[in-house]
């Protein structure tokens, strides 16, 4: 895990969105399909900064721990 602890979920998919409508507008298609893999490479960003953000909730929820 590292760069998709820089921005939340949300700004991940807005960047997933952002390539697939470039690739929806693109007329060569191996660039189609690299924009396309990009937008995937996003979208795992977003569901793994998503998992990070549950487990911090998470964390930030549970009572301190008696040691």
């Amino acid at each position: 895990m590292g760069i998709e602890r820089m921005h939340p979920p949300k700004y991940w998919r807005m960047r997933a969105e952002e390539f697939r409508t470039k690739a929806d507008n693109c007329e060569h298609h191996q660039a189609k399909e690299s924009l396309r893999e990009v937008a995937k490479t996003y979208d795992e960003l977003a569901r793994r900064a998503g998992q990070i953000r549950t487990v911090q909730d998470a964390a930030e929820q549970r009572p301190p721990q008696l040691g």
